[in-house]
């Protein structure tokens, strides 16, 4: 696997799904073998902020879906998130599987355990929002930022943000913006690196 992509919102067929799909469309044609994970499909309960896992490196909840999910986090050379916004940040399921990544960030940060760096390693945002504000996205940004951290990935990552995007099929009916998109992921596909998309940092 070269690409993983993950699905942060609950709908499993709503617009960032769609968002999340062209994307890893255009990285296979860029001759990437990619994989998607939806949030939605998956039993991710929450962190509860135990911080056991700062001592053993291990999270304490154990008969979840993130289990199988921490390998693949922990070594996947590209990552692309994918979210609607609710409230300006990740739903709440996205949200909980960012938190769990805590055992992720103690294994480098107080366990100094460097076996997951990934300096090559690159990441990318795909965002959308129902409203046009000028901070839309900074939350969401932010949040992405230090979860690629977490993971061993640069903080620096490329993105595709999309406003007044809300009704089920608003996105397909663009075909500018699948095309930014399907670009973006056959640029990120070929090269592992973003495509058109602006740089965060």
């Amino acid at each position: 696997m070269d690409i993983l992509g993950l699905h942060l919102s609950p709908r499993r067929n709503g617009n960032s799904a769609a968002m999340l799909e062209e994307f890893l469309r255009g990285a296979r044609h860029g001759g990437a073998a990619a994989e998607s994970y939806f949030v939605a499909d998956h039993d991710i309960r929450a962190c509860t902020g135990c911080a056991a896992c700062e001592e053993t490196g291990q999270c304490v909840i154990t008969d979840d879906d993130m289990a199988e999910l921490y390998p693949r986090l922990a070594t996947a050379p590209r990552i692309v998130v994918a979210t609607s916004l609710f409230f300006y940040d990740v739903p709440a399921g996205g949200k909980a599987l960012i938190d769990r990544a805590q055992t992720l960030w103690a294994r480098r940060y107080r366990l100094g355990q460097t076996d997951m760096l990934r300096p090559d390693g690159r990441g990318f945002l795909l965002a959308l929002g129902a409203t046009k504000g000028r901070d839309l996205f900074v939350p969401v940004s932010l949040c992405v930022k230090y979860f690629f951290d977490a993971l061993g990935l640069p903080r620096q990552f490329d993105h595709l943000f999309f406003r007044q995007i809300e009704g089920l099929g608003d996105l397909a009916g663009r075909d500018d913006y699948m095309s930014q998109i399907y670009e973006a992921g056959r640029a990120f596909g070929r090269k592992g690196r973003g495509g058109p998309g602006q740089n965060s940092e």
